[in-house]
């Protein structure tokens, strides 16, 4: 059984993965709500075992000093200070769950009862492609993105600055993208996709275009992880992404199944983002292809009945 802490919304897609957990507990789903509209039976836990699903999103400036844990720190994040999240707050305070599973956790927060958890890969299963073919792969870089975090813009100024200065090809616009491949002559080939919410493409469409690129950069949105991170790049392809210190159930690692690069942040803004020498030296790293067939294995864990199974896991051994 699942229940939701607010009674009129949630996130439809936590709401499926945990309607698919086979659970001996109640799971509660607390989501990223601005006005908590508080689910009186929520209160239907109280003496029982049962579990919490946090998929709330801590906001694109988080200053990522400490994990908003329901029941013990939210009058530290104010978008969670309003009488819903109060209530919500209070009872878990006085009737804590079994086990915590949170999407934004950092490492130094993880315990035995507080762990991650991550947006499940819907994909299809990819053909695996050769050292050859992946070498060999037009596109150098793929960044697809929607204005969710205002570092997103300027990750694309800058591919199309260091365009100039280093004279590498660059595709903005997805209805370019066939005329593109065949017309542009240069090698070295970087598409980034502004694609928002009014103009969604299906997503096989992207990958399509993923299959093609060596890496796949995946930023910040409204919460630091990204469900491209886990059901979309790695399902082809190599992630590039920002150093985080978040927890996940399947650790991404630097060089070994993911490309990472360094941020600094002032005062929980995120002022540089130097991913332009991570990205040229990944390219020239000849173990790309073993990082790719890692990556791969990240994908297949986060395959949704996978996933699923293995929360299913803790949870039986909690």
């Amino acid at each position: 059984m699942v229940i939701l802490a607010d009674i009129t919304r949630t996130d439809g897609v936590a709401l499926k993965l945990c309607e698919s957990i086979n659970s001996p507990y109640p799971i509660l789903l607390i989501s990223r709500q601005e006005n908590l509209n508080f689910n009186e039976q929520v209160l239907s836990l109280k003496g029982q075992k049962y579990v919490i699903a946090d998929f709330i999103e801590a906001g694109w400036n988080w200053d990522r000093k400490e994990t908003l844990i329901v029941g013990k720190n939210i009058e530290h994040f104010k978008d969670c200070c309003q009488s819903g999240w109060e209530v919500l707050d209070s009872f878990v305070k006085e009737n804590p769950p079994v086990l915590y599973f949170k999407r934004e956790l950092l490492k130094k927060d993880a315990t035995d009862k507080i762990l991650p958890i991550e947006y499940p890969n819907w994909q299809k299963e990819h053909f695996t492609q050769s050292r050859e073919q992946f070498n060999t792969r037009p596109i150098s870089v793929l960044n697809y993105w929607g204005r969710s975090h205002e570092a997103r813009l300027i990750v694309h100024g800058e591919i199309w600055k260091n365009a100039a200065r280093k004279g590498y090809a660059v595709c903005d616009n997805i209805y370019y993208i066939n005329h593109f491949m065949r017309e542009d002559s240069n090698i070295n080939k970087w598409v980034s996709l502004w694609i928002p919410h009014y103009a969604r493409i299906d997503i096989s469409e992207i990958l399509k275009i993923n299959e093609m690129s060596k890496l796949c950069i995946s930023l910040p949105g409204a919460g630091v992880k990204c469900f491209r991170q886990t059901g979309e790049a790695v399902v082809n392809g190599i992630v590039v992404m920002p150093e985080d210190n978040l927890a996940y159930s399947y650790p991404f690692v630097n060089n070994v199944n993911c490309i990472k690069f360094p941020i600094e942040s002032v005062n929980g803004v995120d002022k540089e983002w130097d991913f332009i020498d991570a990205i040229e030296q990944a390219l020239n790293n000849q173990n790309l292809y073993e990082i790719y067939l890692e990556s791969l294995k990240i994908a297949d864990f986060y395959r949704f009945d996978n996933y699923t199974k293995y929360l299913e896991n803790i949870i039986n051994t909690a």
